[in-house]
């Protein structure tokens, strides 16, 4: 199962919220008309303010200022700026939107706890001196907008509302905190185990000494590349490389050594053939088999040689000064009845060939 990294940017978010920022404005719209109807039918709306005046202050005006919120929060998320910036500017605009409902229904106390919207939505972010600062602004808007609609209700009902209302916005605050910990904590897991999961694909993919593609690995990435050579008709190639004579370092220069030689090996075979244009894995030992996609045998001789001119110009360790040597066994893929085993039965063969004819040279499938 291939493991990918999780996507730990706001901007996808940030881009669902703006959406539901046009839905709330739709949403307030229809509620206001909504109401107009009902109180027009009723026979209320006269004792109010006439039609055009209700429709201005409570329909238009606040549809257009709401957009204008929008329309400016979506420009600023589009910018090439900090995201914090671009964070406080979603949460800034949710605030807005509650002041201008609070200012325009002035007489109606329980629309002050639309203000603990905003400080709810600062768990998205998971920082609490965001949560604080917002809650702040918030309040300010609370307390202008209570002073606001008490020059019109004077009511003792009017001032409980505004009291529950900064009770809520401070409940939003305290719950938001909790909240904001439990996630980070929850967070901080899921990527230390996510860290986890990848270290163990990892170590199930490749080879642990030099960070090649294991065994396991190669089959199936040779079955896959032949499936797609024989579903779209492209050729590919496979190479079979062993190190010439790499016993005798080891039994001459120790084991780590040895080591030193196929991790200098694999830094060479790593320039000369790019994943994705090639794939590399340690078969076993000294063994080395690539897999070139898309490539035919007379393209995978010629990497292959320029991988041996650039061995012959590094020596194999600072202990031993001679240069690297390989053999190497080279089929391709044709089509017809042919499938993974025999690709590499005949790479193998190839390269039996090339240490019969003396080593340090490459032969190709079907050779004379």
């Amino acid at each position: 199962m291939e493991i990918t990294k999780p996507n730990l940017s706001f901007d996808e978010w940030r881009k669902k919220t703006i959406r539901v920022f046009y839905v709330l404005v739709a949403l307030i719209f229809t509620v206001e008309v909504g109401i107009y109807i009902a109180f027009n039918d009723h026979g209320l709306l006269g004792e109010i303010l006439n039609d055009i005046q209700y429709i201005t202050e409570y329909v238009a005006f606040p549809t257009l200022i709401n957009l204008l919120l929008v329309t400016i929060c979506n420009y600023i998320n589009k910018l090439s700026i900090k995201a914090q910036i671009k964070n406080y500017v979603i949460l800034i605009t949710l605030s807005l939107f509650a002041a201008v409902v609070a200012f325009i229904h002035y007489d109606v106390s329980a629309i002050l706890t639309t203000f603990s919207l905003p400080v709810f939505l600062t768990i998205l972010f998971g920082q609490k001196r965001m949560t604080g600062a917002i809650t702040v602004f918030n309040l300010i808007l609370l307390v202008l907008s209570t002073i606001h609609s008490a020059s019109y209700s004077h009511s003792i009902y009017f001032y409980l509302n505004a009291t529950v209302a900064y009770a809520v916005l401070v409940s939003a605050y305290l719950l938001s905190s909790v909240l904001i910990a439990y996630n980070k904590a929850n967070s901080d897991y899921i990527y230390e185990s996510y860290q986890t999961q990848l270290s163990l694909n990892e170590q199930a993919r490749n080879d642990s000494l030099t960070g090649l593609y294991n065994q396991k690995t190669f089959q199936s990435l040779l079955k896959s590349t032949m499936d797609t050579a024989k579903n779209h008709k492209t050729p590919m190639s496979l190479a079979i490389i062993d190190l010439d004579d790499f016993k005798d370092i080891n039994d001459t220069f120790g084991h780590l050594e040895g080591d030193q030689v196929l991790l200098q090996f694999t830094n060479l075979i790593r320039q000369q053939c790019i994943d994705g244009e090639a794939y590399v894995s340690r078969y076993g030992g000294d063994e080395f088999a690539v897999i070139f996609p898309k490539a035919s045998k007379e393209l995978a001789f010629l990497r292959l040689e320029t991988l041996r001119q650039r061995c012959r110009q590094v020596p194999q360790s600072k202990v031993r000064s001679g240069e690297i040597s390989f053999s190497a066994g080279i089929s391709h893929y044709m089509e017809g009845e042919m499938d993974a085993n025999l690709l590499f039965h005949q790479a193998d063969s190839a390269l039996y060939q090339a240490k019969e004819n003396g080593k340090g040279q490459t032969v190709v499938y079907p050779y004379s």
